[in-house]
């Protein structure tokens, strides 16, 4: 027997046609594909897993633990895909609670001592891995649904406690003259700093909680650097004296480096000042584009196989001081790098020509000093991104305990590379605005850096024959390196450096003024 409310008419809808599922209604996916993503990359963070806690304990495996650890990688970044874009409340309570898991356990090991250092440093990864998936869970949460709609406000306490902590820690350290212990809380530090900022940006700067927590951030990141500075003072003053016999090094400086960048990042993610608003805008653009994660992808197996060969031909002993200089200053990284740089910068200047949204740009309230600043430093954080593979991969150093291993000259090499990597970004944006052609504008860049690369190879020639050897070893940002590598910092060295990032940034604000011209 038929059910009689078969044969009721359908309720007629606002046009006169009955309401109701029509044949061509579309229904929402089922999300085949992300859960798919999500299965794959389980099963690899699993296969990976396994093969580094093997290749950990020195015991056989299918795969090596370099294979293992890209697994792992690809697996945490296709669960963080799946939680992103995932909106089944029990789901999301799973990727939740493995978040927390992993964020707990990768910041338990760094606690064990006896753990080798490649151990910790796979602990540190994984606390970091948990925390865009932790943010990718609370997409779309309000403090009023569950546990869910918390997520920020609780990673922002964990990364404000695992922050204070950490400076506390340095604190203490720096008034013993400690430097060998000083790394757990650094790496504390680190990993506070990453959460806090990473929720900053989550949040947006028109939220009103990341609001006021970013000017926290930012006056408590100022006062702790001008603590720290007032600190390191008094000590070589004789005023107020620690256990060791410097203050500034080894806990001063640091000190003051991470609340320096804890400020700057705060004070960025928040501020309202236009060429601010540009950056995180360029920023935007870089992760939404492929060729970002292109970019990373290869840089960061470029940097794996220099360590690979590096571990070569340190474990054969044809390795000498300073060891580093044999994994940076390498072929096929430096060939890397070299296109790397027009990837990064091509697009910046010549694609709002090309699509004519510069104009409209333009109309906003910011002017040409604004926009080209912007970009550049979007641009150079984008750059600097490029070698978090390179100190990952030093930090899993096997040799990293032993008293032969200097990891100091790192900080100097830090510096160098800022300043180097500054002059290659600002070519590069210079080199965009006067095209409004990409591919144009990366050849460009292409030639420009293969200049820079020159001066390198003929500074050996005319060294004994002429003083144009001097000048060419100040040009050539390899020589710079290999100084730093030894823990030299020689200001000349980067006078060029800085003067082709002022010039450049100059350059490509008369160019975008000169339509004005016309």
């Amino acid at each position: 027997m038929s059910d009689p409310t078969d044969i009721l008419p359908q309720a007629a809808g606002p046009t006169g046609a009955p309401e109701g599922p029509g044949p061509s209604q579309i229904v929402d996916d089922e999300l085949a594909a992300p859960r798919m993503v999500g299965i794959a990359g389980l099963m690899a963070l699993i296969i990976g897993f396994v093969a580094v806690g093997f290749g950990l304990q020195d015991r056989a495996f299918a795969i090596g633990p370099g294979i293992g650890l890209l697994c792992l990688f690809a697996g945490l970044t296709g669960l963080i895909v799946h939680a992103f874009m995932e909106d089944e409340a029990a789901l999301k309570l799973a990727y939740f609670s493995g978040g927390v898991t992993g964020a707990v356990a990768g910041t338990g090991v760094l606690f064990l001592g006896d753990w080798s250092v490649a151990a910790r440093a796979l602990g540190m990864v994984i606390a970091l891995s948990a925390l865009p998936l932790l943010l990718s869970v609370a997409r779309g949460g309000t403090p009023g649904q569950s546990v869910l709609g918390l997520v920020p406000r609780g990673l922002l306490a964990a990364g404000s406690l695992l922050l204070a902590g950490g400076l506390a820690w340095q604190f203490i350290l720096g008034e013993r003259g400690d430097f060998e212990s000083i790394g757990l809380p650094l790496a504390l530090s680190i990993l506070g700093a990453a959460y806090f900022i990473g929720v900053l940006g989550f949040l947006g700067w028109e939220s009103e909680l990341s609001f006021r927590a970013g000017w926290m951030a930012t006056l408590a990141g100022l006062g702790v650097a001008l603590l720290a500075l007032v600190r390191s003072v008094l000590h070589e003053s004789g005023v107020w004296q620690a256990q060791g016999t410097a203050y500034f090094v080894p806990a001063g400086y640091l000190i003051v480096a991470v609340s320096l960048l804890v400020a700057a990042a705060a004070y960025a993610t928040v501020s309202d000042r236009p060429t601010l608003v540009v950056a995180r805008r360029e920023l935007q653009g870089f992760f939404y584009s492929p060729i970002a994660y292109f970019v990373l992808v290869s840089f960061a197996l470029a940097t794996w196989f220099s360590y690979q060969n590096f571990l070569g031909n340190l474990a054969e002993g044809r390795v000498l001081e300073p060891i580093l200089n044999y994994y940076v200053v390498e072929l096929f990284l430096i060939l890397c790098l070299l296109f790397s740089v027009p990837l990064i910068t091509m697009r910046l200047l010549s694609e709002e020509k090309r699509a004519g949204t510069l104009e409209v740009l333009l109309t906003a309230p910011v002017d040409e000093a604004s926009i080209v600043l912007g970009k550049f430093i979007a641009a150079f954080i984008m750059f600097l991104c490029l070698w978090l593979p390179f100190m990952l991969y030093l930090l899993a150093l096997p040799v990293g305990a032993q008293p032969g291993f200097d990891f100091r000259p790192l900080l100097s090499f830090g510096v160098a590379l800022a300043a180097s990597g500054a002059g290659f970004v600002a070519m590069g944006l210079l080199f965009s605005a006067l095209s409004g052609n990409q591919l144009i504008a990366g050849a460009l860049t292409l030639v420009g850096m293969i200049g820079l690369l020159v001066p390198y190879i003929m500074q050996f020639r005319l060294m004994e024959t002429s003083g144009w050897g001097t000048v060419l070893g100040h040009i050539s940002f390899l020589t710079g390196w290999e100084s730093a590598l030894e823990g030299k910092l020689i200001p000349r060295q980067w006078v060029f450096s800085v003067s082709l990032t002022v010039f450049c940034l100059f350059c490509s604000v008369k160019v975008l003024e000169s339509r004005k011209w016309k």
